[in-house]
């Protein structure tokens, strides 16, 4: 339990030296967007890819894959829900944010954060079930964003064959590719394998650097201040986890892996591509990146927490 602890904290530093290193000018925010490409473009797919054609084509893994599949897509549903009444109820203003704040509540960062933490401290096994997870998270990020985005605003369009285009990233190439060699149980030739673990295992000190860029150069002052960003927190950060927790544990019939990364990937912080999204589709993305950032600042004290008590309670 203490050496898990000590492991996510040992990789939670990375992001203190990103911090650092964005104050002090080393890498300054413009710096952010080439860190990002060398991770989405390169390190990133290399790691998803890597982490699904190792795997052996078993009944199990079939199983796995598809308990995972089924149930993050009706996590997705079902929160989507549970935000709408929660922004309605809440009477979150103006109106025209509303579906901004149920996006920021429902859209998980099981990718850019979620890959490499899961890797680094459950393993191959737990982290090709997150990858799977994100595969459907993709699917809601490109598919059901575009439309929750216009909840609450009028005259908005939807560039909706855009964002499906957009499915086609660095990552999910990864992810089809490594499926493909599963499927036809073949690997990379044995240089080229170790190119791509390599570059696989610098996705987590790079994605760890980019989020405390990504801190250093938010005014967090201001931004705890705002009353509908800190609900926004306090439910997707806290909320949400617990009551995925309670949820799953009904469910006898579900792998205890299957439930680790169902109650895992409810802890990580708001994704940052919906900004992105928003963007494209003209709006304005500062109430979402308020959130990002917070969230994202209250995961360094909720991930090591969350994977403490899942590694003590499921005895992984």
């Amino acid at each position: 339990m203490i050496i898990v602890f000590v492991r996510v904290m040992a990789i939670f530093s990375l992001i203190f030296l990103g911090f650092i290193s964005n104050k002090i000018g080393i890498l300054p925010f413009e710096s952010r967007k080439h860190l990002i490409n060398l991770m989405m473009y390169i390190t990133a797919p290399c790691m998803a890819a890597s982490s699904i054609y190792t795997k052996t084509l078993s009944e199990e893994v079939l199983n796995s894959t598809f308990q995972i599949s089924v149930t993050a897509a009706i996590y997705f549903v079902v929160i989507s829900v549970i935000s709408y009444f929660i922004v309605r109820m809440g009477k979150f203003k103006p109106i025209e944010e509303m579906g901004l704040y149920m996006v920021a509540m429902t859209c998980i960062n099981t990718g850019f954060m979620g890959f490499p933490v899961t890797k680094a401290v459950f393993g191959g096994d737990i982290f090709y079930l997150m990858v799977m997870h994100n595969v459907v998270s993709c699917m809601y990020l490109y598919g059901a964003v575009p439309i929750l985005l216009k909840i609450g605003r009028k005259n908005v369009e939807s560039h909706f064959l855009q964002n499906l285009k957009d499915i086609l990233n660095p990552a999910m190439i990864g992810i089809f590719v490594g499926i493909l060699f599963l499927a036809l149980g073949i690997q990379p030739p044995k240089a080229i394998n170790e190119v791509i673990i390599y570059l696989s295992d610098a996705t987590i000190p790079l994605s760890m650097i980019i989020i405390g860029v990504q801190l250093g150069s938010s005014n967090m002052m201001e931004v705890i201040k705002h009353k509908y960003v800190n609900l926004v927190n306090i439910f997707s950060m806290f909320v949400f986890p617990i009551l995925t927790f309670f949820v799953v544990e009904q469910f006898d019939m579900l792998e205890t892996n299957v439930k680790v990364v169902l109650i895992f990937a409810s802890a990580f912080p708001a994704a940052v591509v919906p900004s992105a999204i928003a963007e494209q589709q003209g709006l304005q993305t500062n109430r979402l990146a308020e959130v990002i950032s917070l969230t994202t600042l209250t995961s360094l004290i909720i991930i090591p927490i969350c994977a403490t008590f899942l590694t003590a309670y499921y005895g992984l």
